[in-house]
């Protein structure tokens, strides 16, 4: 995997020896690292130095003097891409971001190369301001310069010019230079307009090949977890889930069915040929240089069969426990449980609300707290993203491997930590809680509403009371909540019917209480009626939704001595989350209304997620 081109001598000057953010040995053991794994030195050295690896990069873009962007595709200005070519771009792993007047922003791989900065202010005419941001998030921009993709996202620009040297076109009458036509305007950056599906022609829509692509492609521009791909009487409808939304996009001629559906069967590797019962594939797609892994299911329906796509991110598998979005006290309570050699952690939510993203950042923090001298293995339906140094084992159900048995297979293998990716019956926890109890490290997910009502639902399937009392550590509940777009995120007061709302719930007064004790709110029994939220106007980085990205709110249930008395007891959940509560757990609803007031979210979202 490429990294940043810097040299090992000048990460061993800044992180060790000028910030003192790493000692030499864990650079020394970061190095070794990357070169057995053949891993970017920096992805290393921040999984060694328990760092998240966007703080390095932007420590990293101080010390050469410039700036650091991570490079969303709402960054990219539309005006921008017609100022330099896409086989200059492609070649030298710059991206060009925005135009102010006669400067250029230009991301760029190599922030440093003065000669790719003077070739670049040559044929561009204009002054380039050079911006660090990663190779895969270059290359995934570089999509944008596709004419049918920008059209599917509704934006439209000049074409950059074939000529070298050659000056920008004239600007439109009446639009100043460097900005958008009127036109081309209106249709990116009108504030709270949703684009509607985009209805494709016979012709437009005759090679599945290509469209298959222009629907990934979009996939990766747009940030989307799902595509969706519906087939109706009269059109296939495509639809995008981006930020836990579901999105219309295109509508396709119902002719496209058969071709499109058999064109993602033969890349997922299921059988063309059935059509009658549900299939489940994975492939990965190479789109220009940008590699995505995608995890595929079809079942029949009335009109043909509906398959839909989940988009695997790399970037999402090796997030780190620090940039999952949790609080300082709620992020000390997760490594204290997570430090712990034996026990059991899990985690719940609803499917969609980044639960396996949470359990890789465990791993993570395992292996690097650890050292890599622990015998790591997981059980997964199916493998969402690869770990290095990590033993993963697929269900394979037509085979007769599930959770239960892939659980006992691998007790005779020596493991220090598992991890299995769902509890669903009886035999897999049973297998899990006397893993526990016997000296293991136990991870995994379950389904329930909140953190609290996993006790009796792990009662309810049989688990004897004084087992779970004896191995549960610490269960982790959480939702998916959008992020308000900082780049049109606008202040205002709280709303009169969203402020009835809080004070009429019976946790009124404990959520003020948390509130205060992080600091949110001032003391005072109305601090509530004073304070501003925040909510985003719509603008082209957002595509007029006012959201742009999403984070977790959090609910963290450690079983101490007296919760276990309560388990013990077979208590009942009320109990027992009321017990928790006055014991300082922090509720979800209580965490998404802090990161409400502090400008994270809107109070809309958390009462969509939240009870």
């Amino acid at each position: 995997m490429p990294g940043l081109r810097a040299t090992e001598a000048e990460f061993r000057a800044l992180f060790v020896d000028k910030l003192q953010l790493v000692d030499p040995a864990d650079f020394e053991r970061a190095r070794a690292m990357a070169d057995r794994l053949q891993l970017p030195l920096e992805r290393a050295l921040a999984e060694r130095g328990g760092m998240p690896l966007a703080f390095l990069l932007e420590q990293t873009a101080q010390a050469w003097g410039v700036g650091f962007l991570e490079l969303r595709v709402g960054d990219i200005e539309p005006e921008a891409l017609s100022t330099l070519r896409e086989d200059y771009a492609r070649a030298h792993l710059v991206m060009p971001v925005a135009r102010r007047d006669r400067n250029l922003k230009l991301a760029m791989a190599d922030p440093r190369d003065t000669t790719v900065i003077r070739d670049v202010q040559q044929l561009t005419r204009l002054t380039v301001v050079p911006i660090l941001a990663t190779e895969e998030r270059i290359r995934r921009a570089h999509l944008l310069y596709k004419r049918d993709l920008r059209r599917m996202l509704g934006i439209s620009v000049i074409e950059p010019s074939t000529e070298v040297r050659r000056p920008p076109r004239p600007a439109a009458p009446g639009t100043a230079p460097g900005q958008a036509s009127p036109a081309a305007a209106a249709r990116v950056e009108a504030p709270g307009v949703v684009p509607q599906a985009r209805v494709l022609t016979e012709a437009e829509a005759a090679s599945a090949v290509d469209l298959v692509t222009q629907l990934l492609e979009y996939a990766v521009v747009a940030g989307a977890s799902d595509i969706h791909v519906e087939p109706y009487e009269m059109e296939l409808l495509v639809r995008y889930r981006i930020d836990g939304v579901l999105h219309e996009v295109l509508s396709l001629p119902a002719s496209s069915q058969a071709p499109v559906a058999a064109r993602l069967k033969v890349l997922s590797a299921m059988r063309i040929d059935e059509r009658r019962i549900p299939q489940d594939g994975r492939f990965e797609a190479d789109l220009s240089g940008c590699r995505v892994d995608l995890r595929v299911s079809s079942v029949p329906t009335r009109w043909g069969e509906k398959i839909v796509l989940r988009v695997l991110s790399p970037e999402v598998g090796a997030a780190d426990l620090e940039d999952i979005g949790l609080g300082p006290t709620d992020l000390e309570t997760l490594l204290r449980a997570v430090a712990r050699p034996y026990g059991m952690i899990l985690v719940t939510g609803p499917t969609g609300s980044g639960k396996s993203t949470t359990l890789y950042a465990m791993l993570r923090r395992l292996a690097v707290d650890r050292q890599n001298a622990v015998n790591i293995s997981t059980i997964e339906d199916p493998i969402e993203y690869t770990m290095a140094r990590v033993t993963q084992i697929p269900i394979n159900a037509s085979a007769g491997l599930d959770f239960a048995g892939g659980l006992r297979a691998l007790l005779r293998q020596d493991p220090d930590v598992i991890m299995v990716g769902e509890i669903r019956d009886r035999e897999t926890v049973d297998i899990g809680v006397r893993a526990a109890l016997v000296g293991r490290l136990f991870l995994s997910s379950l389904h329930t509403n909140d953190a609290t009502a996993s006790v009796p639902r792990l009662l309810d399937m049989g688990i004897e009371p004084f087992l779970l009392a004896s191995t549960l550590v610490l269960v982790m509940g959480q939702r998916l909540v959008r992020r308000i777009c900082v780049s049109c995120r606008q202040s205002r007061p709280l709303d009169e019917g969203a402020l009835a709302a809080l004070r009429a719930r019976p946790d009124f007064a404990d959520a003020l209480r948390v509130l205060r004790a992080d600091g949110v709110i001032g003391s005072g029994d109305d601090a509530l009626a004073s304070l501003t939220a925040f909510a985003g106007r719509g603008c082209a980085q957002c595509k007029g939704t006012g959201f742009r990205g999403r984070l977790a709110i959090f609910e963290l249930f450690e079983v101490d001595d007296h919760i276990r008395r309560m388990v013990m007891e077979s208590r009942d959940g009320a109990a027992i989350r009321e017990a928790a509560i006055a014991r300082g757990m922090k509720t979800m609803f209580q965490d998404g209304l802090g990161k409400t007031l502090l400008g994270e979210t809107t109070i809309e979202e958390v009462f969509r997620v939240a009870v």
